[in-house]
C-alpha cells in the first residue's frame, strides 16, 4: 500500500469513528458512544450537555439552543443571510483594551491575554445577564481566574479516577462564575437544591478549545518570523477593519482574496489544520474505546503536501480547488460538497457535528477564530514583542499543543 493510499484509508477510518461507524456500519447507540468517554468531564466540570448526556432528545434541544445563540449573536436571519459581525468585533476590541487598562504592565502573559478575550466574548453572547454582572468590582480578577482554573481542571481531568478534582468542591470557581454571569446565579453541584443549568454546559465548548487555537494562530502569523508574516498580518487587520461595517458580510469579506490569493478563511483553516480544537475524538463501541486521531490526519501529506508541519495558508488555494471555487461563486450546496471533499483528505477540525460549523451558523467557529486572531494582530501591532521567543521551536516544527505549553510566554511593550 502506497503512503498516500494509506493516508486516505486512515482518514476514512478516522471519519468513520467520528461518525459512530465500524467498518461502515452505524453503531446503534451513537449518543452512548459519544458520552461514555466524556464522563470524566461530568466529575470535574459538572456539565450536562451534548457531550455528556445520553438522552438524544435533550441533546437535540441543547444543540438547537446553542446554534440559535450563535445566530442571534451574528444577527442572522430575515434579509440578512450572512449575518453581522460588527458588534462582536467591537466587543472583542473592547475586551483587549480593557485587559491592558486593568493589567497596567508593560510585560504581559500572552496565554492570559488570549484566555481573557476568548472567555469574555462568549460570555457576552451566551448569557443575557452577563452585561449586568459587568458592574462587579472583581470582574477582571474573576475572568483571569476562571480562564486559568478551567485550563488546570481540564489537565487534571485526565488523571486516574481517584486523583481527579470534583466539581462539587470548586467553590471559588462557582463563585467567580456567578459573579461574571449574573449577580443572582447559583451553580449546580454546590447548591444541588437549585436546578439552574451549569453555565459551563455552554461556556466550556465555546471557550476551552478555542483559546489554544487562537494563541497558536497568532504565534504562527505574527511571531515565528515566517517570510509572509507581514502579508498575513495585513490580511487579518484588513479583515478586522472591514468587519466594523454592518454590511461587511454582504461583501463576503471572510472569503475575499488578498493580492497573494490568501483569504481570512485560509488563515483560519490552516490554524485549525495544524492545531485542531480537539486533537483526538474518543468513541465507545461495545465497551471498547476507539480513538480518531484528528491531529495526525490533518498533518498528513494529503492536506500538507511536502511541508505538512509548516503553517502555510497559501496551501488552501490548491486543496479541493474546484469545490472551493463553487463556494466563492455561491453555488447552491457547494459548502456541503467542499466539506465532504476536505473530509476525505482528513480535514475534520470540528469532528462530526458542531453547532459552530453548521450550515445554519455560517462558519461561526472559523470566523470567531479569525476575529480573535485579527484583534490580537491589530492591537499588539509592532509595539509588543515576544520576550522569550527562544522557547518556540524552529521553523518547520509545529508549536507544542499541550495545554500547559507557552504559559511562560511574555510580550513586552517597546
Amino acid at each position: 500500500m502506497s503512503g498516500l493510499h494509506k493516508q486516505l484509508q486512515d482518514a476514512k477510518e478516522c471519519a468513520e469513528i467520528i461518525k459512530f461507524q465500524q467498518n461502515g456500519i452505524p453503531y446503534p447507540d451513537f449518543q452512548g458512544a459519544r458520552v461514555e468517554p466524556n464522563q470524566r468531564l461530568v466529575e470535574v466540570f459538572g456539565i450536562d450537555n451534548a457531550f455528556t448526556n445520553p438522552d438524544q432528545k435533550a441533546n437535540s434541544v441543547f444543540s438547537k439552543r446553542t446554534g440559535q445563540l450563535m445566530i442571534t449573536a451574528t444577527k442572522l436571519g430575515g434579509g440578512n443571510q450572512e449575518g453581522d459581525w460588527a458588534d462582536l468585533r467591537n466587543r472583542a476590541t473592547f475586551y483587549f483594551d480593557n485587559y491592558l487598562v486593568e493589567i497596567k504592565k508593560d510585560t504581559i502573559s500572552l496565554a492570559e491575554l488570549t484566555r481573557f478575550i476568548t472567555l469574555e466574548l462568549p460570555l457576552s453572547y451566551l448569557f443575557n445577564d452577563a452585561g449586568k454582572a459587568t458592574r462587579s468590582t472583581n470582574r477582571f480578577e474573576d475572568i483571569i481566574y476562571i480562564g486559568h482554573r478551567i485550563n488546570q481542571l481540564w489537565i487534571d481531568s485526565k488523571k486516574v479516577d481517584i486523583a481527579r478534582p470534583q466539581w462539587e468542591v470548586q467553590t471559588e470557581l462557582h463563585n467567580a462564575l456567578r459573579r461574571v454571569i449574573s449577580l443572582e446565579m447559583s451553580i449546580p453541584g454546590a447548591f444541588l437544591e437549585i436546578p439552574d443549568p451549569n453555565p459551563l454546559n455552554l461556556l466550556l465548548p465555546a471557550y476551552e478549545t478555542m483559546w489554544r487555537v487562537v494563541m497558536r494562530g497568532l504565534l504562527e502569523i505574527r511571531y515565528r518570523n515566517a517570510a509572509d508574516t507581514s502579508s498575513w498580518c495585513k490580511i487579518m487587520t484588513d479583515y478586522l477593519r472591514k468587519l466594523e461595517s454592518p454590511i461587511s458580510t454582504h461583501d463576503n469579506v471572510f472569503h475575499n482574496a488578498a493580492e497573494s490569493g490568501v483569504r481570512p478563511v485560509d488563515i483560519a483553516k490552516e490554524a485549525l489544520r495544524l492545531y485542531p480544537p480537539t486533537r483526538r475524538v474518543h468513541r465507545s463501541f461495545h465497551g471498547q474505546t476507539w480513538r480518531a486521531d484528528i491531529e495526525t490526519c490533518q498533518r498528513s501529506e494529503l492536506l500538507g503536501g511536502k511541508d505538512p508541519l509548516v503553517f502555510r495558508p497559501e496551501r488552501w488555494q490548491d486543496i479541493c480547488a474546484v469545490e472551493r471555487q463553487c463556494v466563492f461563486d455561491n453555488v447552491k450546496g457547494a459548502g456541503k460538497a467542499l466539506k465532504r471533499s476536505e473530509e476525505e483528505f482528513g480535514y475534520m477540525p470540528f469532528a462530526y457535528w458542531c453547532a459552530a460549523d453548521h450550515e445554519e451558523t455560517k462558519e461561526f467557529g472559523m470566523k470567531m477564530i479569525a476575529l480573535l486572531v485579527a484583534v490580537l494582530c491589530e492591537k499588539l501591532g509592532n509595539e509588543w514583542a515576544l520576550e522569550n521567543d527562544d522557547s518556540l521551536p524552529e521553523q518547520g516544527t509545529p508549536l507544542d499543543t499541550d495545554r500547559k505549553a507557552y504559559e511562560d510566554l511574555k510580550l513586552r511593550k517597546s
